[in-house]
Parts: C-alpha cells; structure tokens; sequence
C-alpha cells in the first residue's frame, strides 16, 4: 500500500509565513516598487474623486504610511525670485515640511504659485524622495502708470503688474492718461536716441489715447503730433541743444504743425516760429 503524506493547515500557513519573510528579506526592492505603485495607483484616484470616505481615509493611511518610510517633504528649494516674497511663494504653493511626497500636486502648485502678481511662469517639481524644488520667472517692470490716484508698474506689454511705490522704481519713466501703457514702447524705445530729452524727461502723457504730450522739468509741455512723432523727437533735441530754447520762458511747445514751431510763454503769449526748410 502506497503512504500518503499529510500536511497539515497550520503547518502550511507556517511555512507561507516564512516563505513570505524570507521573499521579503530577499527582494526588498521589489516590495518597495510595489508599495509605491500602489501608493501611486491610491493616489491618483483619491485625487480624481473617484472613491468613498472611507476608501479615502484607508488612502490617506496609505499615504502617510509612505511618509513615515522616508518619502515625506523635508525641502522646499525657491530659485529665481527678485520682487516676490518668499513666504507668499510658500503660502501659494501649500505645501508643508512633512507632507506625504505623494500628496503633492505640482501641477496645483504651480498654478497658485503663477497667480501671484510678479510671477510670469513656474516650475513646481517632486524630486524624490524627500524634495521638491521651485523656480520663478518673474515679470519685467517696464514703466509707471498713474491713473487717479494710484501709481501701477506696468511691462512692456502695458499689462498692469501691480501697484507700485515712486521710490522703488525711481528710474522707470512715468505714464499718464488713459491707453498709455499699451502704446508706450514705442516712445520709450525711441528716446534713449535723444539724450536731452530723455534727461529732462519726468512723464509721457497719453492725449485722447492718440498722441502724446511730453511732460520736462521745469513744467514745460512739449506737444507731439499724432503722425510723424518720431522726427519731431530729434526737432525737440535740436532745439533744446542747438537752439537753447529750455533756457527761456517757454511753458509750452507745440510741434504738431508743419511749417511753425508754437511757442507759448509762461506769460500767457504765443509766438510761431518759422521751421527751418530742409534741402
């Protein structure tokens, strides 16, 4: 008769046991892998909203169960800010030393982060297992814009930034009336060519949202055409440097006719000068 060997239950559960320690003693790699897609796979559909209360407080668990096993936040890196506080990059991205590496949503983040007024774009990134780094790129301030009684800094686009205090940006060139910050390159790429202007120069002022005045020290008002501004630009050098005509009693010059400069004194009068006819 043939012998048949019986195994019994709890000597196979004793040898699964062992066999499973063993397997994991053997091939910690392989379990971690598998923890973290796990972890991944929770995760991803906590996020989506896809599971239940209580589904999603075993998900948490999970996920702080990964924290504890080293991949929780322990740096936030910031790179790339000038004019942005760090602590409001901090507060936008919401998130904390000690959160679960698995909880953080960059995309989130960045989008926050992007939101506040000097930043132009960011980069939010995980970086495993215990870090996630920040950078900024931060928008340009271009000119001032008073409009009533508040001051903005404004880029080169004319999108308003921010507000702004005259002290900070002491060398940005002051903007005034309506539509000046959308039409201000232009002007303002123009007159780094016309020395004596440009250092007399305290406001552009935007006229009907068509043409410019020019505001200079000493409160003269030059008028510029709406047409053509660009020559009569290095007319107004020439008269300032050739023609010494800032050392008068001028409060206005008006050079948006062809054939006259109009010079208004300060006394009220007026007086049309020929122009000088060029060959």
């Amino acid at each position: 008769m043939r012998k048949v060997k019986v195994v019994s239950g709890r000597g196979s559960t004793r040898e699964k046991a062992r066999r499973a320690l063993h397997f994991g003693l053997v091939h910690p790699v392989l379990l971690l892998s598998c923890t973290l897609a796990l972890t991944a796979w929770v995760y991803g559909i906590w996020r989506g909203g896809y599971i239940g209360g209580a589904t999603r407080a075993a998900g948490l668990r999970v996920l702080h169960l990964t924290s504890d096993h080293g991949f929780a936040v322990r740096t936030i890196t910031l790179s790339g800010q000038e004019r942005t506080a760090a602590d409001a990059v901090y507060r936008a991205l919401e998130i904390a030393p000690g959160d679960p590496m698995f909880a953080v949503d960059a995309d989130a983040a960045r989008a926050r982060v992007v939101a506040l007024p000097w930043v132009a774009d960011a980069e939010v990134r995980r970086r495993f297992p215990d870090s996630v780094t920040v950078h900024l790129i931060e928008k340009r301030p271009f000119a001032l814009w008073r409009s009533g009684d508040s001051l903005w800094v404004v880029e080169r686009s004319g999108a308003v930034i921010t507000t702004a205090d005259r002290s900070e940006f002491p060398r940005l060139p002051v903007l005034l009336g309506e539509g000046a910050p959308d039409a201000a390159a232009a002007i303002l790429d123009a007159l780094p060519n016309q020395t004596a202007v440009s250092a007399r120069l305290e406001a552009l002022e935007r006229v009907g949202e068509r043409r410019w005045d020019l505001h200079l020290a000493g409160g003269v008002i030059v008028r510029l055409p709406e047409e053509d501004w660009q020559r009569q630009l290095t007319e107004l050098e020439k008269l300032i440097v050739e023609k010494g005509v800032l050392e008068r009693d001028v409060g206005v010059i008006d050079l948006r006719f062809p054939d006259n400069y109009v010079f208004k004194l300060r006394n009220g009068d007026s007086r049309p000068v020929p122009r000088e006819r060029r060959a």
